[in-house]
């Protein structure tokens, strides 16, 4: 299928031409421009789609691609979307649509590929799934208990690789600091080889909600960390996995949003 090199300044103004009101994934790219600075990017913008041949203007009328515009409706329209992230730093968005799926593959700060996928079903269990189990080898599973991490603190752990608040990590799950299950997670963010983020956003009437799961992978333990609320706080549901109980977790992140959709 046909893909293309476009910056998030041409998303974001492409899916305002389309009446899309926000664009999940993508940072915004104008927070603080005046109208005639947004003028000229419109300008800049439809010159480079002429070049490329995305766009003409015929009597009086823009005339996109087919292919490219519609891909672009997908964006502007999806009420499902899908973000993965491997090691902080590899980031592609998927914009659902009924019969067809829409990738936003970040290359650097402003450029994405906007790739065609076949229908969600497809791309759900063909290119999502492998892409978060990439690299990874099933691992035996010893200790079974939850350990519930705050998220921002997960980000810094995976950054420097260690758990730098043992004790505390021990207090809120009511463990002593010497715990093994304590230990086994340090060890493997010690060891670390990928940690890869699912994250989905799906909007109901009004709003849009999120669910998500993070993997990480070592030689030691592979680890799922599931958002969950808990005594009103937000935390990282941390288990132990098996290769098997990878593909469902992350298989659950999408039927619990069909779920909470079709409840909805």
């Amino acid at each position: 299928m046909s893909n293309w090199i476009v910056t998030s300044k041409d998303l974001y103004l492409l899916v305002k031409m389309l009446g899309g009101k926000v664009l999940i994934g993508i940072t915004n790219p104008f927070p603080h421009y005046q109208e005639d600075e947004l003028e000229k990017e419109w300008e800049k913008m439809f010159k480079k789609l002429n070049k490329m041949g995305l766009v003409d203007y015929i009597q009086g009328e823009l005339k996109f691609d087919d292919q490219f515009i519609e891909a672009v409706w997908v964006l502007a329209r999806s009420n499902l979307v899908a973000e993965i992230v491997t090691d902080h730093q590899e980031q592609s968005i998927f914009y659902f649509s009924d019969d067809r799926v829409i990738e936003c593959l970040k290359e650097n700060e402003m450029s994405y590929k906007v790739i065609q996928h076949p229908a969600p079903d497809y791309t759900m269990k063909q290119i999502i799934l492998p892409r978060m189990l990439m690299g990874i080898e099933d691992r035996s599973v010893r200790l079974n208990d939850p350990l519930y991490i705050i998220p921002s603190d997960y980000l810094l752990y995976c950054e420097r690789q260690t758990l730098m608040n043992v004790n505390q990590v021990a207090i809120n799950n009511n463990l002593d600091s010497d715990s093994l299950l304590v230990k086994q997670f340090n060890r493997s963010l010690q060891r670390k080889i990928h940690t890869t983020r699912l994250m989905i956003f799906y909007k109901d009437e009004l709003d849009w909600n999120i669910e998500g799961v993070h993997v990480l992978s070592s030689p030691s333990y592979n680890w799922t960390l599931r958002m969950v609320s808990k005594d009103g706080i937000e935390w990282l549901s941390t288990c132990q996995a098996t290769g098997e109980s990878l593909v469902k977790e992350i298989a659950g992140v999408f039927e619990r949003v069909k779920l909470k959709k079709e409840v909805n």
